[in-house]
């Protein structure tokens, strides 16, 4: 059975995937062959904002929502270190960090309204989609539901940290189900710790409110995407998924629509050293590396909730932009997923896959 066939239900939809790279972006309209849907890989807005932030001179004022921080937030907290005046709303502000006080800490100025803003905040860009696909003929009154991905720490305090934050929020929901669907959230039962999605998802209903939404973390996307491959739903027994993110390399192991394992580390640390990758890898599949020891090393965490042997893998699946290591990392014989023909889309294709688990409880 073709895996894509899972999909016919969902209505149209547009879905987008917000890495630290390139945002991708997939119309879906279920009458179409996928491959007649259109597509769209562009530059992360987060990026083209810190470009536009480094070339402006003189004070802030910033209103809107959450982008992805990483080089953005060090271009926010550079205009303060050189005594501009730095004023943000506070969904913006989130940018910098998910917490108050170090936000403040850096010489920003959290304030409730910003009625002169010299730049608006935006990563959804909803409004700049819709006029696109209608000058391309699309009927973008046709769409249902927004599928919105992006990597968020959560909010922490201070006393905690980010990368222990985040990947405690995945275990929480683990732990009651470990079915892939756990993950998978609509606006009404959206953690109020995920701030960066929680964002996302008042900016659709600010746009339109009719809209549904559904939001996974965008390393966790790509592996559902993985599952649309027919290469790999083919694959019958414990399958090992890695996607390698441009941020974050998250692994896990599926098995009769259970997860078995899960990990999650950072890319720039396992890129200094592909070569333990697999043993890390062997590890986490037998239950032999421990959540606090990924920690030390500068990763968020992991857990093994059904440990076996390694050689009883039925298969290894990667994917992400930052794939190349897993060859650099001696795991073998692994197969890299493209959905549909084009690994770019694996991300908004693992949204489509988790609107269809959560398809029976939404109205339209």
């Amino acid at each position: 059975m073709n895996p894509l066939k899972s999909l016919n239900n969902c209505p149209d939809t547009l879905a987008m995937d917000i890495g630290t790279g390139t945002k991708d972006i997939l119309h879906f309209q279920g009458q179409n062959t996928l491959e007649n849907n259109l597509k769209l890989v562009v530059p992360t807005p987060a990026s083209i904002m810190a470009e536009h932030l480094e070339n402006h001179t003189g004070d802030l004022a910033i209103a809107g929502y959450t982008m992805g921080g990483g080089y953005l937030a060090k271009v926010l907290r550079k205009h303060a270190a050189k005594k501009s005046r730095v004023r943000m709303e506070k969904l913006p502000a989130f940018t910098i960090r998910n917490n108050i006080e170090e936000i403040t800490d850096a010489g920003i100025e959290i304030i409730d309204k910003v009625d002169d803003p010299t730049h608006i905040f935006d990563e959804i860009e909803l409004p700049f989609l819709f006029d696109l696909l209608n000058r391309f003929g699309k009927k973008t009154g046709d769409i249902k539901v927004i599928g919105l991905s992006v990597q968020d720490h959560g909010f922490n305090n201070s006393d905690e940290s980010s990368r222990k934050n985040r990947f405690k929020y995945f275990l929480e929901h683990l732990r009651k189900d470990l079915s892939p669907k756990s993950l998978v959230f609509t606006a009404p039962d959206l953690p109020k710790v995920f701030g960066r999605l929680g964002s996302g998802a008042l900016c659709v209903s600010h746009f339109d409110p009719s809209l549904k939404i559904v939001l996974i973390d965008t390393s966790f996307s790509a592996i559902l995407g993985c599952l649309l491959d027919s290469r790999v739903a083919a694959i019958s027994g414990p399958v090992l998924y890695i996607n390698f993110g441009n941020g974050h390399v998250m692994a896990c192991v599926l098995c009769e629509g259970k997860i078995q394992a899960f990990y999650e580390h950072h890319t720039r640390v396992l890129k200094t050293k592909p070569s333990t990758i697999r043993t890390s890898m062997e590890r986490l599949v037998e239950g032999k590396i421990s959540s606090d020891e990924v920690f030390d090393d500068e990763g968020n965490g992991c857990m093994t909730f059904q440990p076996q042997p390694f050689r009883d893998l039925a298969g290894i699946v990667v994917t992400g932009p930052q794939r190349y290591l897993a060859e650099a990392s001696g795991l073998g014989n692994y197969m890299e997923a493209a959905p549909g023909g084009d690994m770019m889309m694996t991300g908004p294709l693992g949204l489509l896959r988790g609107l269809s688990l959560r398809l029976d409880e939404m109205e339209f």
